[in-house]
């Protein structure tokens, strides 16, 4: 005869319940919140992609550094904007819903994961690592306040154009790092500006980080 006290007995069964019923209903919860969250997309297919974000590795790496969730699920948009590069179809369409969501702010968060930019701004930054809360603290302040530390340049805009608003956003600034991006036909814009902006900042060191049809300029500050 089991010398377990059957009160106990029941009152473990009862417990596990609960606890599998409350684990069981938070997973419930938190399906249905970022279902909701991703509903303004319209786009089964692409919403589908979204969620295959979660769990890739370079996503579980920015979850380190980076805590705001709204930062990080822009993050996610970011990678899926990657994902649909050969669908121009849908990365418009995904980009449009981003930016009439999020604004142009939030669109640019996005277009910083998408155009490989987040990657490498991190690993610059790491080369001068003081402390991890002081990287997640300066890749949270440059993602709230993108347009300080970024330039992402049209297709429709002019050379002058770019020129001018690369010196202004700069020299009003004073950011450690100032990145200049553009993609497919901007790229081409972003290598014609190269050489007079380099000659303006004459307090940055260029590195230029470039693939496919992307085109990115890297100014690190100098320190003297």
């Amino acid at each position: 005869m089991s010398s377990k006290d059957p009160i106990d007995s029941i009152a473990s069964g009862v417990t596990k319940g609960v606890l599998d019923w409350s684990t069981d209903l938070v997973k419930s919860l938190a399906k249905k919140f970022r279902d909701r969250k991703l509903a303004f997309i319209q786009d089964n297919e692409t919403i589908k992609l979204v969620r295959e974000q979660y769990n890739s590795g370079e996503l579980n790496f920015y979850k380190i550094y980076i805590v705001d969730k709204d930062l990080l699920f822009l993050v996610k948009l970011g990678l899926t904007l990657r994902k649909l590069e050969e669908n121009l179809e849908r990365r418009t369409n995904l980009r449009n819903k981003i930016f009439k969501k999020y604004e142009l702010r939030g669109l640019h968060i996005a277009q910083f994961v998408e155009n490989g930019i987040l990657s490498r701004y991190t690993a610059i930054l790491i080369d001068n690592l003081i402390s991890i809360e002081d990287l997640k603290k300066k890749i949270a302040n440059t993602l709230n306040d993108i347009e300080k530390y970024a330039l992402f340049v049209q297709a429709k805009e002019s050379d002058r154009a770019v020129i001018e608003l690369a010196r202004t956003k700069v020299f009003a600034n004073s950011p450690d790092i100032f990145v200049i991006s553009g993609i497919s036909p901007a790229s081409e814009i972003v290598k014609r500006c190269e050489v007079t902006i380099t000659k303006l900042l004459t307090d940055y060191e260029l590195e230029r980080f470039s693939s496919g049809h992307k085109e990115n300029l890297f100014y690190k500050r100098i320190l003297k």
